[in-house]
């Protein structure tokens, strides 16, 4: 059978339990679900038994590299990893980017389904379509760099890509996340720690196959078009000279950052500067670089040479490190931010699911509900960094008051009682980044998400962008995209960028290349084009939308098959609508009866049920899923 065009062709499935390696073709689950994440999905809802809790060894861990990664398609490098969400006990994936997927699809894989248990520690070495189950005893225990380095000394091959988990994998931290090419970070749901149940240590892979494309000519000309054409744009200078970094101080500015653990939304004035002028001038960047195939590069080399943390060496330190870092733990030194973000990499821990722990611990220490004797003797004050990366530290290996946070706030709170769960900050259990007061639609996507408090699943950035009601009719249909008090089409708007990032993750090309980063960048209808010609499969921009439709549609079912979460877990932390915003927006709250009227109009959009927040068997079947009804 001929190689389907800019498809690998291949599952892998690895049974760890019995170490067996099994593979099919991916053209049967194409034919019937969108490629990359819609089969994961389906993979995942399929394959998932009930009752299980998500680090048994019977669920399965499935990684995949979108429809056009590994092609000349802007950005198109992003990698997906789909499990049963170790903190809501739902729906539960991970993207990163990086070189990974692209070196997988060379190797003849679209998927990996990884089940059971390893009786030790292994990693799987992919070459091409030699696959191998290596004892892992020797890496066990290390950090995800030194995992990397010993590897790469192991392994004779100039493509070599890897993924690994770090000491907090092993340990089971429901913050846990998986480091792919070195720096970048596969994170929310504990994926990690669902790989490091497996006994699962790194994945290897290596290839020296070609992926073929439909109309050679026609996708090489389109895609150098659309790369030339993104490097004019203003969005991607800005993000290649300071990269996400550049947006903090305009988000501290509209006073939406989660500061101390929510209890206000903007940093004190000199607090914020010192971060933000560190960031325009660029004092610990030297250089920018980029993922596979990314003519916008914004990632950083970072180094810190002078100071308390002279001789940190990071890379790909984000705007989002300094709302868990700085904000949200009270710190303000920017160096410090860029080292603990670095030791999270190396510990192979999520920023976020780390940080909303530390800082429940640090405003139930404020409020006096944990003593010294209860957190090891440390003395758990705002922005002390060298306690902060203790902690950290503690986290990833389960060591004394580590073990308390290791399964997130909300597990910690319920642990500890004494009123403390007022103050852990949480959707459906997984701990929350991002600040909800002001920015509604922004906030009811992070509300609604299916793998619970995530912006990347609809969150609608045009609220914090200089837009106009008629151009934003233009582009949304709806006249208030740009008006972050306003409610109203908010549900509209949220659901067009739910439809817009799962489309993206369908064909793995980055966020940050379309305009939900920059109303100049790639919309629907540049993908379709690069898709259609990729893959021979002629489609619309609207065709992928849809696809995209279907893609939330196979989450939901997950959650309605593993849970009970119904309206009620669409609601926002109480802290988000009894106490009030600072800054620009003080006194800003979200309002109970104006959020129960958007949860009615986002339900009614969709036709679900508007008590239970779920979709009828019709919902099912007017998306395209009849399997689900």
């Amino acid at each position: 059978m001929p190689q389907p065009f800019a498809i690998a062709g291949h599952i892998l499935r690895i049974d760890l339990t019995r170490r067996a390696v099994s593979i099919e073709p991916t053209a049967p689950l194409n034919a019937r679900f969108p490629a990359g994440m819609g089969v994961n999905n389906w993979l995942l809802l399929e394959e998932t038994p009930l009752g299980k809790e998500p680090l048994d060894p019977e669920n399965p861990l499935i990684f995949t590299a979108g429809t056009l990664v590994g092609t000349m398609a802007p950005t198109a490098c992003r990698m997906t990893v789909s499990c049963k969400n170790v903190l809501t006990g739902g729906f539960g994936s991970a993207s990163a980017g990086g070189n990974f997927g692209p070196e997988l699809k060379y190797a003849g894989f679209d998927h990996i389904v990884v089940t059971g248990r390893a009786d030790g520690p292994v990693y799987i070495d992919i070459d091409d379509q030699a696959v191998t189950i290596v004892d892992a005893g020797e890496l066990w225990g290390q950090t995800t760099w030194e995992t990397e380095q010993a590897l790469r000394a192991g392994i004779d091959r100039p493509t070599l890509e890897l993924l690994s988990i770090g000491p907090a994998g092993e340990n089971l931290a429901a913050a846990a996340c998986i480091i792919v090419s070195h720096t970048r970070s596969a994170s929310r749901c504990g994926v990690g720690a669902v790989m490091g149940s497996k006994n699962l240590k790194a994945i290897a892979v290596s290839g020296s196959r070609t992926l073929p494309v439909a109309d050679p000519q026609g996708f090489v000309s389109e895609s150098l078009a659309m790369q030339r054409y993104l490097l004019g744009v203003d969005t991607t200078r800005n993000l290649r000279k300071f990269g996400t970094s550049t947006s903090f101080e305009a988000w501290n500015h509209l006073g939406s950052i989660p500061v101390r653990n929510f209890q206000a939304t903007q940093m004190a004035a000199d607090e914020a500067d010192g971060i933000a002028t560190a960031v325009k001038e660029k004092r610990y960047i030297d250089k920018a670089f980029g993922c596979f195939g990314c003519p916008i590069m914004c990632s950083q080399y970072q180094r810190v040479k002078t100071g308390p943390h002279a001789g940190t060496r990071g890379e790909k330190v984000e705007s989002q490190d300094y709302w868990d870092f700085g904000g949200k733990l009270g710190i303000s030194d920017p160096a410090a931010v860029i080292a603990l973000s670095e030791l999270c990499t190396r510990l192979g821990l999520d920023n976020t699911n780390a940080t909303n722990p530390i800082a429940w611990a640090l405003e139930c220490f404020q409020r006096g509900l944990l003593t010294p004797e209860e957190t090891d003797g440390l003395d758990l004050e705002w922005g002390n960094v060298e306690v902060i990366g203790e902690l950290l530290e503690k986290i990833a290996h389960r060591d004394g008051i580590g073990d308390l946070l290791a399964d997130g706030s909300l597990a910690a709170a319920k642990r500890l009682g004494r009123g403390s769960e007022s103050f852990a900050l949480h959707m459906k259990g997984q701990d929350l980044a991002e600040e909800m007061r002001v920015f509604k639609g922004w906030g009811l996507a992070v509300a609604v998400a299916e793998r619970g408090g995530t912006h990347t699943q609809g969150g609608p950035l045009t609220e914090r962008m200089p837009l106009d009601a008629e151009l934003s009719m233009q582009r949304f249909g709806v006249p208030t995209a740009f008006d972050p008090a306003s409610y109203e089409h908010k549900a509209e708007l949220v659901v067009y960028y739910q439809r817009l990032h799962n489309l993206l993750e369908i064909v793995g090309i980055c966020f940050y290349a379309t305009y939900w980063c920059g109303m100049q960048m790639m919309g629907p209808d540049e993908v379709a084009r690069l898709y259609s010609l990729a893959t021979g499969k002629t489609k619309t921009g609207d065709d992928l939308m849809a696809e995209g439709e279907q893609i939330l549609y196979l989450q939901k079912a997950f959650n309605m098959r593993h849970t009970d979460f119904d309206r009620a877990a669409d609601y926002p932390p109480d802290r988000m609508m009894r106490e009030g915003a600072s800054g620009p927006h003080a006194g800003a709250r979200l309002d109970r009866a104006d959020w129960d009227q958007l949860l009615d109009q986002y339900y009614d959009l969709r036709g679900w049920d508007r008590v239970s927040g779920r979709p009828t068997p019709e919902n099912f079947r007017a998306v395209g899923l009849p399997e689900l009804v």
